[in-house]
């Protein structure tokens, strides 16, 4: 397959919620006062004057912005030391003042940024106050609930809130805040996290009764060490960091003078009536709605978690039906566009707890996407970053990750078996490539639309549609496949799909022969694959896992008919013949029956008829929970990586490294609409071939025995964590000349 997109080109760069570049008026100011002026602004002598003045007129910019009036400006590291220092000043005040207690209420906004509760966590619990977070609900637009916070006001020993969400942007109404908040309590501290609002909304923070609002500098184009924290005039503050008296004693060591340095460059342009670099709010939301426009051509269906008149015009925050969010960011990074999730990444699929919180459907919250650009955005940036995201869109159509009416292509990772993994859960799709004609084995609930969309939009001819088992623990989405694709799911088939009358189900030069095999369930089947008169895999359900053999203690199971059925499938398997699981909880993909046995002494026991069921059901059991419980952790991967450092290639080695191995093979195990949105082999020396072997076609070129064990590998990603688990999936199958690329193409773009 030839990627569609293959030139290494520019970053295009929409994470700026994140942190942003540097403008160049303030590097140029770092610079200047790391090499001119670098005095200390304590010192007394002329150079520390210098470094003085600059000092003080950087804070009357930032009293001059934000409307401070008479209130305080304290110079900090960024927004979250200046939020620890505003919880310490409220607790200290509370703790002073009795309010002490579970009964007392640390109120925060359900959607703040993770930094605010855990300050409160911290210092709740440092302070010995032992009172109850308590966070204040939003409703669907992300908006506090006023009548939640007036009735829990009169408990609460300090409310933080935000102006701007980091994730959807959504504004908080400050005004309508203040005065539900002092129509109950004048005195209770108010902390209001600033950090997205400054460039974004209009701020005069002396005419409200705001205490404290924190500000970040690497959130508008200053480097990251620097930020500064509102006080209003009069507020209780206990200093965070004392020894040396700085900053009028509210904040001691040696100001960040290059960081206030750029602060006051970037202060100076948000203060120009003409000729800025800050864009004005109209023309941000037009950049809004030309980004949006090319989002839709590329995701028709896609929807917005958040928008006007309730959010900054910066944000768009979005998901699409059927995807996840890192679908869409391996995408876009592919294409080296350059957004967020949101989210923290784990094993498991991710949710945002921001929109959790507002309600949001389970399929937006774990597929949201954050896009986020500065109000100093260019046009000619705007109009780059549009054409970047609609030349997806043939990708996307390629690809069948969203259905279309285009005319299909069969491409080369369609062909054969493709295995589709959820977390632990794994489907396969079976394509004869000359007949179209296709078999699903074990599709699940969150596979469906990708399922779906890849036989519709192949036009693939669909022969059945086949479970492993059925118990209550596993939920198959054959009906809802079925039903998506109008046909009759249960016309002349058994209740897993197969045909009641016939041994066997063609599939073009594919055939499939069932086996019974219960055991982990009374129904269980496996499925032997054969292309002509070769057993090419087995599909084996939860009958043996790539770890463990399958649980009995579930409904149906049987651990006597399970040894039965694991004695059956032996005569009819080779040692190595491919085993394909319907769940994998350690990221193996994987097993053999010389695998297993090697790995489980105790299972070639069995096989042989040396133990007795009840000898093994019990361990077995709990073998099988152990590796459930690996699925919230992708750390708990099988360690049979190499230990030899050679095995880890470094991006500083990868020129000599390929010199010296002229025999390497180069294996890109990005999926295939990452590959085709941005090719490999322009980030790699010249000449350098690569081939893309996607994860989810790993069973179906080692089921066709295409590599040989002693063929030397370089595996790569986009940040080195695939192409690790493929290191370690080929070194449990025997391969000895494993290599992974560290950092992926993220370390060598």
């Amino acid at each position: 397959m030839k990627p569609i997109l293959s030139v290494k080109r520019a970053e295009i760069y929409l994470d700026n919620n994140a942190t942003t570049p540097v403008l160049p008026c303030a590097a140029e100011a770092v610079q200047h006062h790391m090499m001119q002026c670098f005095g200390n602004p304590s010192s007394t002598h002329a150079t520390g004057i210098k470094a003085k003045v600059e000092l003080e007129a950087t804070r009357q910019l930032a009293r001059k912005l934000i409307g401070a009036g008479k209130g305080d400006i304290v110079f900090t590291s960024g927004a979250t030391e200046g939020i620890q220092a505003s919880v310490l000043s409220a607790l200290t005040k509370a703790k002073a003042e009795g309010r002490t207690g579970p009964d007392t209420l640390l109120l925060y906004g359900a959607t703040e940024h993770k930094a605010v509760p855990q300050s409160l966590q911290h210092w709740n619990q440092l302070l010995g106050l032992d009172a109850t977070l308590c966070a204040i609900p939003v409703d669907k637009d992300g908006l506090l609930d006023l009548d939640f916070i007036h009735q829990q006001l009169p408990k609460a020993a300090v409310i933080c809130t935000m102006a701007a969400n980091n994730e959807t942007g959504v504004q908080q109404d400050l005004t309508a805040l203040e005065h539900c908040i002092r129509a109950v309590r004048t005195d209770i501290p108010w902390l209001v996290d600033c950090v997205q609002a400054l460039g974004k909304m209009a701020l005069q923070l002396a005419n409200t009764s705001i205490d404290y609002a924190p500000f970040s500098g690497h959130k508008l184009y200053a480097p990251k060490g620097i930020g500064f924290l509102y006080l209003r005039e009069g507020v209780h503050f206990q200093p965070l960091v004392v020894g040396g008296g700085q900053e009028s004693g509210l904040r001691s060591g040696t100001e960040n003078l290059p960081g206030i340095a750029a602060l006051h460059a970037i202060f100076t342009e948000l203060l120009k009536t003409e000729g800025s670099v800050f864009q004005p709010v109209p023309q941000l939301w037009q950049y809004r709605a030309d980004l949006l426009s090319a989002l839709k051509k590329v995701f028709p269906r896609l929807e917005l978690n958040s928008d006007a008149p309730y959010c900054v015009p910066t944000t768009i925050n979005f998901s699409v039906p059927g995807f996840y969010s890192k679908d869409i960011m391996d995408l876009f990074d592919a294409a080296g566009i350059r957004v967020s999730s949101g989210s923290a990444c784990s094993s498991k699929v991710p949710s945002s707890f921001v929109l959790d919180a507002m309600g949001l459907e389970p399929w937006r919250s774990q597929g949201s996407i954050r896009l986020s650009f500065g109000p100093a955005m260019t046009p000619d940036e705007c109009r780059q970053a549009c054409l970047r995201i609609v030349e997806l869109a043939e990708v996307v159509k390629k690809h069948c990750l969203v259905l279309t009416d285009a005319t299909p292509t069969l491409e080369w990772h369609t062909k054969g078996l493709t295995q589709l993994k959820h977390e632990s859960l794994c489907s396969y799709l079976l394509v004869c490539p000359e007949s179209r004609a296709a078999v699903v084995i074990d599709p699940v609930l969150p596979l469906l639309g990708r399922l779906h969309a890849m036989i519709q939009g192949q036009q693939l001819q669909l022969q059945a549609v086949l479970d492993t088992h059925q118990h209550p623990n596993h939920a198959s989405a054959r009906s809802e496949l079925c039903t998506l694709l109008q046909l009759d799911c249960s016309r002349d088939t058994n209740t897993l799909g197969w045909p009641v009358e016939g041994d066997t189900i063609a599939c073009g030069e594919y055939r499939l022969r069932r086996v019974s095999t219960p055991g982990h369930s009374s129904d269980a089947s496996s499925y032997l694959l054969y292309q002509q008169d070769l057993l090419r895999a087995a599909f084996v359900g939860d009958l043996l896992l790539p770890g463990g053999v399958g649980r009995t203690d579930l409904a149906g199971g049987d651990a006597r008919a399970l040894q039965g059925s694991l004695q059956r499938l032996q005569q009819q398997l080779l040692p190595d013949t491919l085993l394909l699981s319907s769940h994998d909880y350690a990221q193996r993909f994987f097993t053999t029956l010389a695998i297993a046995c090697d790995e489980q002494p105790v299972l070639r026991s069995l096989l042989q008829g040396e133990l007795p069921p009840d000898d093994w059901q019990q361990a077995a059991n709990a073998q099988a929970r152990q590796l459930q419980a690996l699925e919230q952790h992708f750390c708990g991967l099988v360690e049979v990586m190499p230990t030899d450092a050679k095995a880890t290639i470094m991006p500083e080695q990868l020129a000599e490294f390929m010199r010296q191995h002229p025999q390497l093979q180069v294996v890109d195990v990005r999926e295939p609409h990452e590959q085709s949105a941005g090719a490999l082999a322009p980030y790699l020396p010249t000449g350098c071939l690569v081939r893309e072997v996607p994860l989810s076609k790993l069973c179906h070129l080692l089921s066709h025995a295409d590599w040989q064990l002693d063929t030397p590998l370089l595996m790569v990603c986009r940040t080195g964590n695939r192409s690790l688990v493929a290191c370690q999936v080929l070194a449990r199958l025997g391969f000895r000349q494993l290599y992974n690329l560290k950092g992926g193409m993220a370390l060598i773009s």
